[in-house]
């Protein structure tokens, strides 16, 4: 499952991401370590991509560590799974997206429609993110082709490939699940109630489409005092946090929400 978090910096772990990013240089010698590194790179990305582009280069490194960390050929549909979620992290920048779908591509090892779903996923890419489509793309993509000329299934081939939709991925078709700039649309409101308040707080927020958030409060000198790291994706609706109040300062206080688009509220509070 996805962990919630926004940036590792800004939950006061300032070495999180530099250090789980060391990973990516690790040279696992067994199905133990790659699993380890798998497990390691898969928190860095959903700690870090949210506010660091950089998370991109982790999804090499996820490509071969899921291809060696197991003999379980369910493994790269469990990958598949999260990659599809972990798109949700970060939508600001191209790169990440690339990676994402890159990667989302080189799932496609085992199943019904084995080698033409890898192919059909590269041609999306090059037809709809050219951006992505690297010098040297183009070739290997022609090799590719050529090495399965031959495969038929169900009537589709390399110059008829199967559509997304039938592969599980007929959402990259909606062209706002594409990249955007940070903060283009509104996703989320965030109230609490009661206030002021006494010993019990709750946070109340609003999502109008599948987010990952981090909620935090901090001291009128800017001190996180609380917070809370959710599980995600979160649903579109209203999802409430109570909060117990005993232990934080009394006086002014700040709730902070931040989203994974970059989007920040946040509410005074007084603790009476």
């Amino acid at each position: 499952m996805l962990i919630c978090a926004g940036s590792a910096s800004a939950q006061g772990w300032p070495d999180t991401c530099a250090h789980l990013k060391r990973w990516e240089a690790g040279t696992p010698e067994n199905e133990a370590q790659y699993k380890l590194q798998y497990d390691t790179l898969l928190l860095y990305v959903q700690l870090c991509a949210p506010s660091d582009c950089s998370a991109a280069d982790a999804f090499s490194f996820l490509d071969g560590a899921v291809q060696f960390m197991s003999n379980d050929t369910s493994r790269f549909d469990h990958y598949r799974a999260w990659l599809i979620l972990a798109l949700d992290l970060n939508r600001s920048c191209e790169d990440y997206f690339c990676a994402v779908v890159g990667a989302i591509a080189s799932t496609y090892q085992y199943g019904r429609y084995v080698p033409l779903a890898h192919l059909a996923v590269l041609n999306y890419l090059r037809h709809e993110h050219p951006n992505c489509w690297g010098s040297g793309g183009d070739k290997e993509y022609a090799a590719d082709s050529a090495a399965d000329a031959f495969v038929n299934i169900d009537g589709y081939t390399v110059k008829n490939l199967p559509p997304l939709d039938s592969i599980g991925l007929g959402f990259l078709l909606d062209k706002s699940k594409a990249p955007h700039p940070r903060g283009s649309f509104e996703s989320a409101s965030l109230t609490s109630s009661p206030n002021p308040f006494t010993n019990d707080l709750t946070l109340t927020f609003t999502l109008s489409q599948v987010d990952h958030v981090q909620l935090a409060i901090y001291d009128i000198l800017g001190h996180v005092v609380w917070q809370d790291a959710k599980g995600s994706p979160l649903e579109i609706g209203t999802h409430s946090i109570s909060i117990d109040g005993k232990n934080l300062p009394h006086g002014t206080l700040y709730a902070r929400f931040s989203t994974s688009f970059g989007e920040v509220e946040t509410v005074k509070l007084i603790h009476e």
